[in-house]
């Protein structure tokens, strides 16, 4: 299937043109931000609550207890700021939606140009109406390039959005069926005994 720059302007100014806008775009952004700010207060209660462990147990256990959670507290911080991208690439979509919406030509533009060239094409049996459909032609070209600079743009613009989005991870394991699953060097490793 061709790019979207390929087709009619009678085809891309209507699809730009003819769908629910940019609303919906906004609303997905504004929800990615929110859920953005709900990770990253999860993650600031996860080291608060790591905090206050350390504060009021201390020894071996508590020590792999810390040392297991802190995978998980860097995946949480992570992934807060993986959906804050989501959130400010979805934005950078929407806005490149409007630049795109704003710079395809008006549909009743094109159907004007094209009404204009078929009735003076019935009446140019002598070819008197030849430079006139000329101009209209060379009028249509322009919307062709006006969409195709237009599409172009929107394209790329996706693009480098979607491309700076990177998959999110599992989060890792702070516990398995025999308990902890990262454990605190014991002090005589640190000897060598």
């Amino acid at each position: 299937m061709p790019h979207s720059e390929g087709l009619p302007p009678e085809i891309n100014s209507a699809n730009m043109l003819g769908g629910p806008g940019p609303f919906s775009m906004a609303h997905a952004s504004m929800k990615w931000m929110s859920l953005g700010k709900e990770m990253w207060d999860l993650k600031v209660s996860f080291d608060q609550m790591l905090t206050c462990l350390t504060e009021e147990w201390s020894g071996e256990v508590a020590m792999q207890a810390i040392n297991a959670a802190k995978p998980f507290q860097e995946w949480l911080e992570d992934l807060s700021d993986q959906i804050m991208n989501i959130a400010r690439q979805t934005h950078y979509i929407m806005r490149a939606f409007r630049l795109a919406h704003n710079d395809v030509v008006d549909p009743e533009l094109i159907n004007a140009n094209r009404a204009q060239v078929l009735a003076l094409l019935q009446d140019n049996e002598l070819g008197q109406n030849t430079a006139a459909i000329a101009q209209l032609e060379d009028e249509y070209a322009d919307y062709w390039d006006q969409d195709g600079d237009a599409m172009r743009t929107y394209r790329h613009d996706l693009s480098v959005a979607l491309t700076s989005l990177i998959p999110w991870q599992q989060p890792p394991p702070i516990a398995n069926n025999t308990g902890l699953v990262a454990s605190m060097p014991r002090a005589a490793d640190r000897f060598g005994l």
